[in-house]
């Protein structure tokens, strides 16, 4: 092999390097520093609540419909009894297919393709620091408290769009 030849291939090798230093570089982080991240800022409680919620809503959702059937009249102690049983079966299987152990493993492949590595190294210490963790138990308030103020605002805001979707539907009828 010539002096040119090695020159040349080690200025290929050297090319390519180059060429693949930003895919290096946008390749997801570690699955140790994902897990670490996760562990600490609150996703699987997060997760957990989510599903609680969606079990409250399926709740609300079963017992809105027999009321609907009932013409509004309270539900019968057979149809309350057939909602405490159904309800937590149902809550059995969202925390079965939505439980952190199955989506446990989504979420790390979620941060990985998201985060750099040291975009992830930079949270964990950002979740680590005290006064951010103060800040954001205050975050979380604010945000539940302003959901309040925007639930509380609900009625009036319904009161006024049924007539305006009254006069649509009677629009689109033609009367």
């Amino acid at each position: 092999m010539t002096r040119n030849t090695i020159t040349l291939k080690a200025g290929l090798l050297a090319l390519v390097g180059v060429l693949n230093l930003p895919l290096a570089c946008a390749a997801g982080a570690s699955a140790t520093s994902v897990e670490q991240l996760v562990a600490i800022n609150g996703a699987q409680k997060a997760l957990e609540t989510a599903v609680a919620g969606i079990e409250n809503q399926v709740r609300q959702q079963v017992v809105a419909s027999l009321l609907q059937q009932n013409g509004g009249r309270p539900l019968t102690p057979q149809q309350q009894t057939a909602v405490d049983k159904a309800v937590p079966g149902i809550g059995v299987v969202l925390r079965q297919e939505m439980g952190w152990p199955k989506m446990k493993d989504a979420y790390i492949k979620l941060y990985q393709d998201q985060l750099s590595q040291a975009e992830v190294e930079r949270l964990t210490k950002l979740y680590q620091d005290p006064s951010y963790v103060t800040l954001m138990q205050k975050m979380g308030v604010i945000n539940q408290q302003s959901a309040q103020l925007v639930s509380q605002k609900l009625p009036t805001i319904t009161q006024r769009i049924q007539p305006v979707l009254e006069d649509a539907l009677k629009q689109a009828l033609g009367q």
